[in-house]
């Protein structure tokens, strides 16, 4: 049949938006068609099979949907075959779904069933864990959401006794030997009540004050014990918002130091400004790691009670000690214009003259000040480790345009690093590193004692000539 001229042919696109597996696409099938595509491919695959099976209760028999997600998760907990690598992630979506299906369906027709449920879910964890290879974390993602519903769940039940919920709590608590209750704690704060909360916490206090004192390193398990127990009792004092409490519990360690950032946080949230420096003022020099990490909550807890001089000067030794930008942005925005040009020109001076070249190079491109980029390369090549590609690299694709000569010094570097010690498997970066140097052996100068292109061929080839793996990759003869 000959084609009207006038019709438009139809274009490849719009003849597969029918055919894209989607959502509307699909529901032009039919309810009928797409039944018995389901039907056939269930018959095919059980997974799907046990998926079809719960929808379908949850629609016809929601009332009984708890009850069959509670018998599938006991046949996967008596399962004893183990689970290789490949079969991890499909039981983890199993779970998860089976999850979410107890926090809406079976919740909303039973909160306690849910309960039953949920927590059976959380139970099963060290059978599965035993059998399995979870190295990726997707098994454990599922299990300690579930653990942090569970608690929600509870919140959720009415005329709930307080004191139940601490008993089953601490018996979740006591019993997880792989981390699946780590978030249940934080989840429980509804749940408990203040009344749970005090019981709690006067059974936690009881527990640590029976442990015997930590001996040092040489107690390990009672050092862990009595961890274990104030780590709950800091997970309660969040899980309540108090704060007083949380520093407390952290009192109550022999490594509160490791916590004085997470104390001062939460007062800072509470606007208890004074309050956190005086916590961040336990800090020594020799806890030097911690005493560093908490630099910003100090200027943060300095500017909050209106010391700006000295989160001003607590800005500027940061910056100076590891040259972060952003402490020297901050410290810029609180100068008057006249003393910003002046600062500016300290701190790139102080950049200039940082005894980790690599680094100062990585700020003053990123200040930008590509002068002085490329003058440190000209001046300290020698001090720039080839092996830092993740540096050098980046800083010779930058001013390649501007400085060929600073850049070509740099790929020679990256060039070197990988033959002198004979890297084979970085030989392709090499072969891209000497290409660049070849692109710019036009542009080029001979001013200070810059080695020509064919020169520094030679001597490479000289050095490196047995290593042909790398030579059979570039087009120099």
């Amino acid at each position: 049949m000959t084609r009207n001229p006038s019709e438009k042919p139809k274009s490849r696109a719009s003849a597969k938006v029918g055919t894209t597996v989607t959502k509307d696409n699909l529901k032009a099938l039919g309810a009928d068609r797409l039944a018995d595509l389901l039907i056939e491919l269930a018959g095919q695959d059980t997974a799907l099979t046990r998926r079809l099976r719960m929808a379908l209760t949850a629609v016809h028999a929601k009332d009984k949907l708890g009850k069959e997600i509670e018998k599938r998760l006991r046949t996967i907990q008596r399962s004893r075959g183990f689970l290789p690598w490949d079969r991890i992630r499909p039981l983890a979506a199993e779970l998860d779904t089976l999850r979410q299906s107890i926090l809406g369906d079976v919740a909303s027709a039973d909160v306690g069933q849910a309960i039953s449920a949920m927590r059976l879910l959380v139970e099963i964890a060290p059978s599965v864990y035993e059998r399995s290879d979870d190295s990726s974390g997707y098994l454990s993602d599922v299990f300690r959401e579930a653990a942090s519903d569970l608690g929600v769940l509870w919140g959720r039940q009415a005329n709930r006794d307080p004191a139940i919920v601490v008993t089953d709590l601490l018996t979740l608590l006591d019993d997880d030997g792989y981390g699946t209750c780590d978030r249940l704690l934080a989840a429980c704060g509804t749940a408990l009540g203040e009344t749970g909360a005090a019981m709690l916490r006067t059974m936690l206090l009881a527990r640590l004050r029976d442990l015997p004192a930590s001996k040092g390193n040489s107690d390990y398990h009672t050092d862990i014990a009595r961890m274990q127990v104030i780590r709950h009792l800091r997970d309660l004092a969040d899980a309540m918002g108090d704060v007083d409490a949380y520093s407390e519990a952290v009192s109550l360690s022999d490594r509160q130091y490791a916590y004085t950032g997470d104390v001062a946080r939460r007062l800072l949230d509470k606007g208890r400004a004074r309050e956190a420096l005086d916590w961040l003022d336990r800090e020594t020099e020799e806890n030097s790691r911690f005493y560093k990490e908490n630099d910003d909550l100090r200027i943060e807890a300095y500017e909050a009670v209106g010391d700006r001089d000295k989160a001003q000067a607590l800005r500027w030794n940061v910056f100076r000690e590891r040259l972060s930008l952003p402490h020297w942005k901050a410290y810029q925005r609180h100068l008057s214009d006249y003393d910003a040009i002046d600062a500016e020109e300290q701190a790139l001076d102080h950049i200039r003259n940082f005894p980790n070249r690599s680094a100062a190079l990585s700020t003053l491109l990123e200040w930008p000040a590509l002068d002085d980029a490329a003058r440190l390369v000209r001046d300290h090549t020698a001090e720039l480790d080839g092996r830092d590609y993740g540096t050098l690299r980046p800083a010779a694709e930058r001013i390649s345009e501007s400085y060929p000569n600073e850049a070509t010094l740099l790929y020679r570097l990256l060039v070197e690093a990988v033959l002198d010690r004979a890297l084979s498997r970085y030989y392709a970066y090499a072969a891209k590193d000497l290409a660049s140097c070849l692109r710019l052996a036009p542009m080029l100068t001979m001013a200070e004692g810059m080695e020509s292109h064919e020169m520094f061929m030679t001597r490479l080839k000289t050095a490196h000539k047995r290593k042909l793996g790398f030579w059979s990759l570039i087009a120099v003869p």
